[in-house]
C-alpha cells in the first residue's frame, strides 16, 4: 500500500486560529505563541533557525524553519480513512504550501478538535488524497452550489530597506500565514529576467516611489498559487529580517520578533481575471515600548507585487452539460473559430481551462493529437516554426506536460536543481565573463553537467507519461501517413524539450522543481545547459553567433545517438518500457466554471458579427448564466439565436430555439406562406343576380363587357346615376297629345314598328350577362378556396420540414454516438488483436522451445541406448577376457 507521512503537534497546535484577535499593527508578536511552543522547544531542541509570525500556530508547524518540531510518521492509507470527518460538517482540508512545512505536497485537515498535516509523494497524489477525504465529508459535493477562491500572488522585488541584512516575506490572509518566501539579501539594484520575474510579461511596473531606482534592492521573483482559500477579507503581506548566522545561538535579537513594515492589498483592486501589478509603500511597523529606528524601514521602502483573486460561483454539474457535451464533440471547431480573434494571454487561459477539463472527461489527448496535426498541416513545410508560435496548440501541450508530467519532471531534474541551488562549480565559458585561467576549468564542468542532465533525461524512462507516449505515436503515424517522417520526429523535439524540459532547466520555480529564484551563478549555469540539451534535441551544432561554444560541439555529436534512442522509445506505441499514468484528479464542475467564465469574458467584448460566427455556444453560455444571478455578465446574442425556449414549442418554431439547428442544411422555405401568415383574409364579393338599377328616368343603356372588362360596382352606379344622360324632343313633336315613355338605361332606344321584339333580345342579353357574372363570382370564390387549401398545406410541409430536421439531429446524434462506440469497440479489438498477437508470439515460443525439449529428450534416450549398448559390449569383452585367463591358469 501506498504511504504517506503525517505530522501531528500536541494539543491541536497546527489548528489554525479564526478567532484569533490580531493588535492594531496587523501583526503578532512571536513570542505570544503561549505553552504549546515552549513544550515542543523543550521536547525536539533543533536548530535555531529563524521564526515567523504566523496565526498557524506555527511553532508546530515549520519543519525546518524552528526547532524542529515534527513526528514524522510512516503509517498506512487505511489511517487517513478512518479519520471520521462526515460528523463535523466545519471540517476543511486544503493544501499547504511548501514553504511553511518545508516540504512538499502536504495537506491539512482541520476540525474543530484538531489538526492532521499529511505529506504524500506528488501533486497528483495530494490532490486524489484531497478529493477523496473531501467526498467522504461532502458526499453530495458535485451537486451541490458552492463558491471557490484563490490567489495568484508573485512577490518580484523591495527597494529602500537597510542595507547588509537578509529579508523575507509572509503572506497572511485574515491574519493567517498561508506562504514565505526565501530569505534573501539585500544587494544593488539589476536587471532581472521577466520570464523568471512575472511568468513571461515583461512589463515593468510603475507606482510608488517611481520605479525600481534608488536605495539597496532586494529581489526574490517568486509565485504563489493559493487555492481552496476560505473567504478572506484581508491579504497582507508582512516583512521580516532573517536571522544573522553568523550570530551564536545564545545571543537574541528581539528586532526579528517583529515585522519591519506590512503591505495591505485591497481586494476590490485586485479582484478579476486579470493580473495587477504595482509598487506598494512599505507602512512600517514600530514595537510597543522602543524608541529605536535602527532597523526600521524608511519612508520610500516599498514593495512590487503582481496579484489577482478570483471569487467563482460554482453550479451543480447539471447545470453544465450542455456545455460539456458541446465542449466534448465541438472543441476543434470552436478553437478554430475564437483563436484568430484571441491574444496570447487569452490564448494561454483558454488552453489550460479547455486541458483541464477534457483531462477530466477523457478526451485530452484526442484534443491535443488533433491540434498537433492541424498545427502540422497549418505550417506545411515551414517545419522550423512547429510548436514555436504562440498558438492554442502550443500552450495547450505546455499545459498538459505540466499536468501529467509534474511527477516525471522531478524524478528526473529534480535532484539535479536541488545540487546546482545548493551551491555548484561555477560554468561560466564566455571569456568575457571569466578569466582565462578558469575557462578551462569551467568548460569541464559545463560538460560534466550536461552529461549529467542527459544522462538523467535519457534514463529516466519507467516514469515518463504514458499519455504523452500515446500522443507523440499518434503524432508520429499521422505525419508518416503524410510522408513527413521527420516532420514527426521534430515535433516531439519541439514540445518535450523546447516546451517543457528545457524551460524547466531554464526556470526550476515555474515548473514547480523549486520556489527560490535562483542566484546569479546559478542562473547562468542552467541557462548554459538549456542551451545544450536544446541543440542536442534539435540535432544542431553551435554556430559563428556563440563562438564560446565551439567547444561543446564535440559533446553534441557524442550524444545524438542515445537522444535519438530515446525520442524513439518515448514515441514508440509498442515501447516495452513500463510507463506512468496520471493519478491526480481534476474537478470537473471548477474547471467547467472556470471555463465558462473565461469564454464570456473573452465572448462579451466580441463583435455582434464575430459572436453569431459562435453560434449555438453563445447561447448555451447565457443559459448556464442565467443561474449566476442578475448581476452576472451576460453575451449579447441576435434574436434569432437567444430567444429563450418556451415552456411548449411547436414543431414549425424549432429553428427559431434550437442551438444546433445551423449546423445542419436548410431546406428552403416558400416566402408566400410567411406571407399569408401576416395577411388578412379577404372577405368574398359575390356578385349581385341582377344589376341594382337606377330608378326608371335614370336608366342607362346595357353595355355589354368583356371578360377582362370588371362589372360596375353600385357605387359606380351610384355616381353614373348623379349624372343622367337626359333626351330632348324636337320642337316638333312637342304638339303631340301624348309625351314619350320615359328612357330606359338598359333598353336602347328605337322607333321602328317592333318595340317588343327588341325588349325581348335586350331583356335575354341582359339575363346572360348576370349568368356570367355569377359564374365568374363563383370562380373567384373556389380560387380563394384554393388559395386558403394552398396556406394550409404550405403550414403543413414547414411543419413536415422541421419535424424532418428535429429527427435528422437527433438521427445524425446517435450515429455520432455509434461512431464513438464503434472506436471505442475499435479500439478494444486493437488492443486485444494485439495481446492476441503477444500471446500467439509466446505460444510459437513455448512450442519451439518444447520442440527443442522433445528432439533433447529424443536424443538423450538415442545416447542412453548407445550407453547401454556400449555398456553390454564392456560385459562381455569382461567375460571373454576373464575365460581367458582362467583357461591361460588352469593350463598353468
Amino acid at each position: 500500500s501506498i504511504g504517506f507521512r503525517r505530522w501531528i503537534v500536541c494539543g491541536g497546535a497546527l489548528e489554525l486560529n479564526p478567532d484569533h484577535v490580531v493588535p492594531q499593527s496587523g501583526t503578532k508578536i512571536k513570542g505570544q505563541d503561549g505553552g504549546v511552543k515552549n513544550l515542543i522547544k523543550r521536547r525536539l531542541q533543533g536548530d535555531d533557525k529563524r521564526k515567523s509570525s504566523t496565526q498557524l500556530n506555527t511553532a508546530g508547524l515549520s519543519v525546518a524553519g524552528r526547532y524542529g518540531s515534527r513526528e514524522s510518521l510512516s503509517i498506512p492509507v487505511s489511517a487517513a480513512k478512518s479519520l471520521d470527518l462526515s460528523t463535523d460538517q466545519t471540517t476543511v482540508i486544503r493544501p499547504v504550501h511548501s514553504s511553511i512545512l518545508g516540504e512538499k505536497y502536504c495537506f491539512q485537515v482541520i476540525n474543530s478538535e484538531n489538526n492532521h498535516c499529511f505529506g504524500c509523494s506528488s501533486a497528483a497524489e495530494r490532490d486524489r488524497w484531497i478529493e477523496d477525504l473531501r467526498r467522504a465529508a461532502h458526499p453530495n459535493k458535485d451537486n451541490c452550489e458552492r463558491t471557490e477562491y484563490s490567489l495568484s500572488l508573485w512577490v518580484n522585488e523591495a527597494k529602500d530597506l537597510p542595507p547588509k541584512k537578509r529579508y523575507y516575506c509572509e503572506v497572511h490572509l485574515d491574519g493567517t500565514l498561508f506562504a514565505r518566501t526565501s530569505s534573501r539579501a539585500v544587494g544593488k539594484s539589476v536587471q532581472r529576467s521577466s520570464q523568471a520575474v512575472d511568468g513571461g510579461s515583461g512589463a515593468a511596473a510603475t507606482g510608488h516611489g517611481g520605479g525600481a531606482s534608488g536605495g539597496c534592492q532586494l529581489f526574490w521573483g517568486e509565485f504563489f498559487e493559493l487555492d481552496n482559500l476560505p473567504p478572506v477579507n484581508q491579504i497582507t503581506l508582512h516583512l521580516f529580517r532573517d536571522e544573522d548566522p553568523k550570530k551564536k545561538h545564545h545571543s537574541k535579537d528581539d528586532s526579528i520578533q517583529h515585522p519591519l513594515g506590512s503591505v495591505a492589498l485591497n481586494l476590490a483592486e485586485i479582484k478579476g481575471r486579470a493580473y495587477q501589478e504595482k509598487w506598494y509603500p512599505i507602512v512600517p511597523y514600530k514595537p510597543p515600548g522602543t524608541s529605536t529606528t535602527k532597523d526600521q524601514v524608511g519612508p520610500q521602502a516599498s514593495l512590487r507585487v503582481k496579484s489577482k483573486f478570483k471569487i467563482l460561483k460554482i453550479l451543480p454539474i447539471e447545470r453544465y452539460k450542455e456545455f460539456a457535451e458541446y465542449i466534448t464533440v465541438n472543441y476543434v471547431d470552436m478553437c478554430s473559430s475564437l483563436e484568430p480573434l484571441l491574444n496570447v494571454r487569452e490564448k494561454e487561459e483558454l488552453a489550460g481551462a479547455l486541458v483541464h477539463v477534457l483531462q477530466s472527461i477523457g478526451k485530452a489527448k484526442e484534443f491535443l493529437i488533433d491540434l498537433g496535426s492541424a498545427e502540422v498541416q497549418r505550417l506545411g513545410e515551414n517545419e522550423a516554426l512547429i510548436f514555436r508560435e504562440n498558438t492554442l496548440a502550443t500552450k495547450a501541450i505546455d499545459e498538459y506536460m505540466k499536468l501529467v508530467g509534474q511527477k516525471y519532471l522531478i524524478d528526473t531534474l529534480g535532484d539535479f536543481i536541488a545540487r546546482l541551488y545548493s551551491g555548484g562549480e561555477s560554468c561560466e565559458v564566455d571569456p568575457q565573463k571569466c578569466s582565462a585561467s578558469d575557462l578551462p576549468i569551467n568548460q569541464r564542468h559545463l560538460k560534466e553537467t550536461c552529461a549529467d542532465v542527459v544522462k538523467r533525461i535519457t534514463d529516466m524512462q519507467d516514469s515518463f507519461p504514458a499519455e504523452l507516449n500515446e500522443i507523440f505515436s499518434s503524432w508520429v503515424s499521422d505525419c508518416e501517413d503524410r510522408g513527413q517522417t521527420d516532420i514527426g520526429h521534430r515535433l516531439i523535439s519541439a514540445s518535450l524539450f523546447l516546451r517543457f524540459l528545457c524551460p524547466a532547466i531554464l526556470s526550476p520555480s515555474l515548473f514547480g522543481l523549486t520556489q527560490a529564484y535562483p542566484e546569479t551563478n546559478t542562473l547562468r549555469t542552467l541557462t548554459l545547459t538549456a542551451k545544450v540539451i536544446q541543440n542536442l534535441a534539435n540535432f544542431t551544432l553551435f554556430g559563428e553567433k556563440e563562438e564560446y561554444m565551439f567547444f561543446m560541439n564535440e559533446f553534441l555529436e557524442q550524444h545524438w545517438e542515445p537522444m535519438r534512442g530515446f525520442l524513439q522509445k518515448v514515441s514508440d506505441p509498442d515501447s516495452e518500457i513500463a510507463m506512468a499514468r496520471f493519478d491526480g484528479y481534476v474537478d470537473l464542475p471548477l474547471r467547467l466554471a472556470v471555463l465558462h467564465n473565461l469564454l464570456v469574458d473573452i465572448i462579451y467584448v466580441m463583435k455582434q458579427d464575430q459572436i453569431d460566427n459562435l453560434h449555438p455556444l453563445p447561447s448555451i453560455l447565457n443559459q448556464i448564466t442565467e443561474f449566476l444571478g442578475q448581476e452576472a455578465q451576460r453575451i449579447p446574442v441576435s434574436s434569432v439565436h437567444g430567444t429563450p425556449k418556451p415552456t411548449y414549442l411547436a414543431p414549425k418554431d424549432l429553428p427559431k430555439y434550437s442551438p444546433l439547428q445551423n449546423s445542419m442544411q436548410q431546406l428552403p422555405i416558400d416566402s408566400k406562406s410567411n406571407q399569408g401568415k401576416e395577411r388578412q383574409r379577404k372577405q368574398v364579393q359575390r356578385a349581385f343576380s341582377v344589376p341594382n338599377r337606377p330608378s326608371r328616368h335614370q336608366r342607362q343603356p346595357v353595355k355589354r363587357q368583356t371578360s377582362k372588362e370588371e362589372l360596375p360596382t353600385q357605387c359606380q352606379d351610384y355616381n353614373q346615376d348623379q349624372d343622367p344622360c337626359l333626351e330632348i324632343s324636337s320642337p316638333s313633336n312637342a304638339i303631340k297629345s301624348k309625351a314619350p315613355a320615359a328612357k330606359v338605361l338598359w333598353i336602347k332606344q328605337n322607333n321602328s314598328n317592333e318595340p317588343y321584339q327588341q325588349i325581348r333580345q335586350e331583356l335575354e342579353e341582359t339575363s346572360t350577362l348576370d349568368r356570367h357574372a355569377q359564374e365568374l363570382g363563383e370562380l373567384r370564390l373556389g380560387v380563394e378556396q384554393v388559395t386558403e387549401r394552398e396556406l394550409e398545406m404550405a403550414k403543413r410541409l414547414e411543419d413536415f420540414i422541421v419535424l424532418t430536421q428535429e429527427q435528422n439531429t437527433q438521427l445524425q446524434a446517435e450515429v455520432q454516438e455509434l461512431r464513438n462506440l464503434l472506436a471505442i469497440r475499435e479500439e478494444h479489438l486493437a488492443s486485444a488483436t494485439f495481446r492476441l498477437g503477444v500471446i500467439e508470439e509466446e505460444r510459437e515460443e513455448d512450442e519451439r522451445k518444447l520442440n527443442v525439449t522433445v528432439a533433447a529428450v529424443e536424443r538423450m534416450n538415442v545416447l542412453e541406448e548407445q550407453f547401454a549398448g556400449l555398456l553390454k559390449d564392456v560385459h562381455q569383452l569382461y567375460a571373454v577376457n576373464a575365460d581367458g585367463m582362467r583357461k591361460t591358469y588352469i593350463n598353468t
